[in-house]
């Protein structure tokens, strides 16, 4: 499914159904290994994905969710390596955008969602841009408004290291780098 969210366009699937994990990666062009962003309805899911959630965590997701920040945790071995990538690690985001929020809010568990983009490759410009690239390849395409040509990607912030750091700059950075800066 192609659908827009807080940030750019996604694609998002099922994370356990194996199939549905394989064919994004074939979508995209993007190799196993990277590990996928996990959208969460509230926060009782986390304890599916993760056995390592620090008191950080619970104090960074009460400050910065429901919004663009995702934050990384220490996966669960029994998520599907595709989620868990190379390093072990599953990023999780509460969603704000209202649809997108409303969607994960009816579904009982987590939903992979990536960058509506080629691997390695610049976001769309425009909703026709997207349907161009995805339009034929995708089971459903959420048409959420045209796409903001000076949108960013979530900021990632590294929950698996101490203290935690930034891995990726993004929507909300300042709010973010305030947020560390204050728990040192």
């Amino acid at each position: 499914m192609l659908h827009p969210s807080d940030t750019v366009y996604g694609l998002a699937c099922d994370p356990f159904n194996l199939e549905a994990l394989r064919r994004l990666l074939q979508i995209k062009g993007r190799p196993e290994g990277k590990g996928f962003l996990l959208l969460v309805h509230n926060l009782e899911v986390i304890k599916d994905i993760s056995n390592t959630v620090s008191k950080v965590f619970y104090e960074l997701s009460e400050e910065l969710w429901p919004g663009p920040v995702t934050l990384l945790l220490e996966g669960r071995k029994e998520l599907p390596p595709a989620i868990l990538g190379k390093r072990g690690q599953v990023g999780v985001r509460f969603p704000e955008q209202p649809f997108l929020k409303l969607w994960v809010e009816q579904i009982p568990g987590p939903v992979v969602s990536t960058s509506a983009n080629l691997s390695g490759e610049v976001l769309p410009k425009s909703v026709s841009q997207l349907k161009g690239l995805f339009g034929e390849r995708v089971d459903l395409f959420l048409e959420g408004g045209e796409v903001d040509p000076g949108a960013k990607p979530s900021t990632v912030i590294d929950l698996t290291v101490d203290p935690p750091c930034i891995v990726r700059e993004g929507q909300c950075l300042e709010e973010v780098k305030e947020s560390l800066r204050r728990r040192g």
